[in-house]
């Protein structure tokens, strides 16, 4: 289990111990951009936003700046079984027909207006925008084909693969303090909308920005090199031990598609990738203002240690 801030405080002896460890990480990161990708599932509980909302605060008041991109996969699940329409993921990618379109655009605008609105509350500057508008996020259709564990071609429907990146849009969000809040629809090449997968967005946003750090908050404390053990976080990982832990089983379902995405920041320049719980109340800033961290920090290779 990771230290917490009472804690390391404690040990040490020194009640200032918390302020000159969280001072060097200030100084470190001022000026820098984290992406935080929010699991869908976080938005369904008000108390819940806001304890993230209020960290999020806190990060921006030491100078960070900070794009949310967020899903909606639980309320967009609900919603399908509450309309009779059929649930199909492949990989943990959403088969998206018209039907199913329809219900993913209105779950992103509901959960979006949460989140821009919880950030507000904190009294934070946030803008709401989809990936769609303005071709902020543009995608080409993923095309028909075979697909892992299915017999048969799969048709995706209005799924699309990212292609392309806005920075300037976000830079000018940026320039006035404003924090910018993407739901993941994107803009195919014939202005058509296209449903595209949140982790991979928050992955090319960062890359393409030059983010410091890909944050993603789960509803679970990191990696576990158990899944069925939450408290055996894999507090700090590179790529090769990644795919070892794939290799045993260690990562699956929708973990799979977190991995690939983080290790596509990873190889065009993010400096880390972290996997945090979105739902413990400090756990944000735990990672990113202590030694110790609370989930999971990723880099693309660890530093070779000296004898």
């Amino acid at each position: 289990m990771a230290v917490g801030i009472r804690d390391m405080t404690t040990r040490s002896g020194d009640p200032y111990a918390v302020l000159r460890i969280a001072a060097q990480y200030v100084s470190r990161f001022r000026g820098s951009l984290f992406v935080l990708k929010l699991s869908g599932m976080l938005a369904e509980d008000p108390l819940r936003m806001s304890a993230l909302a209020e960290q999020i605060r806190l990060i921006v008041a030491f100078g960070i700046r900070v794009i949310l991109v967020h899903g909606a996969g639980s309320e967009i699940d609900r919603e399908c079984l509450r309309c009779g329409i059929a649930i199909e993921k492949i990989g943990g990618r959403r088969i998206t027909t018209p039907a199913v379109l329809e219900i993913v655009t209105e779950s992103y605008r509901m959960i979006n207006q949460k989140w821009v609105i919880a950030l507000e509350a904190e009294g934070l500057k946030a803008v709401g925008v989809t990936g769609h508008t303005g071709g902020l996020l543009t995608a080409t259709p993923r095309p028909d084909g075979p697909a892992p564990g299915r017999a048969g071609p799969v048709s995706w429907g209005a799924v699309g693969d990212l292609e392309g990146v806005d920075a300037e849009g976000f830079r000018a969000w940026m320039e006035q303090e404003t924090i910018a809040v993407v739901a993941p629809l994107t803009r195919g090449p014939h202005g058509e909308i296209l449903n595209s997968n949140a982790d991979t967005v928050a992955a090319g946003v960062a890359a393409c920005l030059g983010a410091g750090k890909l944050i993603f908050l789960l509803n679970v404390p990191g990696l576990l090199r158990n899944r069925a053990d939450r408290t055996t976080v894999i507090p700090y990982a590179d790529l090769a031990d990644l795919a070892r832990l794939e290799i045993e089983g260690g990562i699956q379902d929708g973990m799979i598609v977190k991995v690939r995405a983080l290790e596509s920041a990873l190889r065009r320049g993010v400096e880390s990738a972290h996997l945090v719980s979105g739902t413990d109340p400090d756990a944000l800033v735990r990672e990113v203002f202590t030694h110790e961290g609370s989930g999971t920090m990723i880099v693309a290779s660890k530093p070779e240690t000296v004898p």
